[in-house]
């Protein structure tokens, strides 16, 4: 049997059942930004391009899903034909919404009268979130094949289009392992490149509450944090968490207008519409975790309150992610304690291990958030320029390691904390 790679514009022609069959064990089985229905709802609620909709969106995301197929060479009927494994892969105009960021790169190719677009990209839309980037039933050493009989269809595709290369973006252990290994022997693939960057996550150590947590910090950095969340809880600010059916259609209205308005006062606009919001809380609300901040609300008279913010995550058996904000007006610490606190306080009330809260943000590090090292996998076609790039990058892996390491040391925690 010889494996294949061949591409789809429309995660709908792939359809739900056979991608539940792929990706019903393993990591890739709750991982809410791999499932059928996210993906799904940022095609059909105008997030990316998508063949269903009368008109060209433009978004600079074409879905072209890369399909792994193992064919019997003996037979050519299409139901000999069985799908190994599947990839979340798009042509892109532009490098917007990917978070690993290659302008420069796209700079240098233009200066030079050269095309950086379209390129490939392997990942998530609009998601800087580690995790699985296949969906199989292979056993680990099958999916590290797997990976890389994609990355080898990636590198065909773009040599056969005249794509500048592609991007694996944020894979988890197992993806990123795949590539350094490097089996095929194919003098292409061995050209691919990690790039490192460096994010800020929580990690549960058996906390029993909020109050324990808070014990491994050293004395100020502890009253700093306490003072914070107290003034909010002075001023009036009441906090509750939805989960589920808990969320309502109206909540996903409000929290809309906040996440919006938050874009506004930056002059930009959100990624992702109302209906993509709509579709999720419909299809997967057991995976969202909605945070509100009430406020009183005296125009409305006494015992009355308005909400003013929101904070909307997703979450699995073993991690949340704080993806989405937005708020009416500027609070003192309210983005703290929305977006950090709360979720915090769910892990420890649910025993998740591991809170990725978004990328960048260096305020994180002294409420606990610790430096964690991401990565991504690079291929770029063009011989002298992905030379140049790999200089670069093995240049900015020592900063990137560097920069981990000083953060490191202004993490709030006292020494005990940190030398059990």
């Amino acid at each position: 049997m010889a494996n294949t790679v061949r591409f789809i514009n429309s995660i709908h022609q792939i359809g739900q059942d056979q991608w539940r069959t792929l990706s019903n064990t393993g990591k890739a089985a709750d991982n809410p930004f791999l499932r059928f229905e996210f993906l799904a709802a940022l095609e059909d609620c105008l997030c990316i391009d998508s063949p269903s909709q009368s008109r060209a969106l433009n978004s600079g995301w074409i879905p072209s899903y890369a399909i792994l197929e193992s064919t019997l060479l003996d037979r050519s009927s299409l139901e000999n034909q069985q799908i190994l494994a599947i990839a979340p892969v798009f042509k892109k105009l532009h490098s917007y919404g990917e978070y690993v960021f290659d302008w420069g790169w796209a700079d240098a190719y233009q200066q030079h009268g050269l095309k950086y677009y379209p390129k490939l990209v392997w990942a998530i839309p609009f998601t800087p979130s580690t995790g699985p980037r296949i969906i199989s039933q292979g056993n680990p050493e099958q999916l590290a094949r797997y990976h890389q009989q994609i990355a080898q269809g990636l590198t065909e595709y773009c040599q056969s289009n005249h794509f500048s290369g592609w991007h694996c973006l944020f894979p988890d252990s197992l993806g990123n392992k795949s590539f350094g290994s490097k089996p095929l022997g194919n003098k292409s693939f061995d050209k691919v490149m990690q790039r490192t960057s460096c994010q800020f996550h929580w990690f549960n150590e058996n906390f029993e509450n909020f109050s324990h947590y808070l014990e491994k910090f050293t004395s100020r950095k502890r009253k700093n944090i306490k003072k914070e969340r107290s003034k909010l809880l002075n001023s009036g600010f009441v906090f509750s968490q939805k989960t589920a059916e808990q969320i309502t259609p109206a909540d996903i209205e409000n929290f809309y207008h906040c996440y919006q308005l938050t874009y506004a006062k930056r002059n930009m606009r959100g990624y992702l519409t109302l209906e993509f919001f709509q579709k999720i809380l419909q299809t997967m609300p057991d995976q969202l975790l909605l945070v509100q901040a009430q406020q009183p609300n005296e125009d409305q008279g006494k015992g009355h309150t308005k909400i003013v913010a929101n904070a909307l995550y997703f979450k699995d058996d073993d991690n949340l992610y704080g993806r989405y904000w937005g708020c009416l007006e500027e609070f003192d610490s309210l983005h703290f304690e929305c977006c950090y606190y709360q979720g915090i306080e769910y892990c420890i009330e649910h025993d998740i291990s591991h809170f990725d809260p978004g990328t960048q943000g260096e305020h994180k590090i002294s409420r606990g958030f610790e430096p964690t090292i991401c990565h991504s996998q690079h291929w770029i076609a063009h011989p002298q320029f992905s030379e140049a790039i790999d200089n670069f990058l093995k240049e900015e892996q020592l900063d990137i390691q560097d920069y981990a390491a000083q953060a490191a040391e202004h993490l709030p925690f006292n020494q005990n904390a940190l030398n059990p």
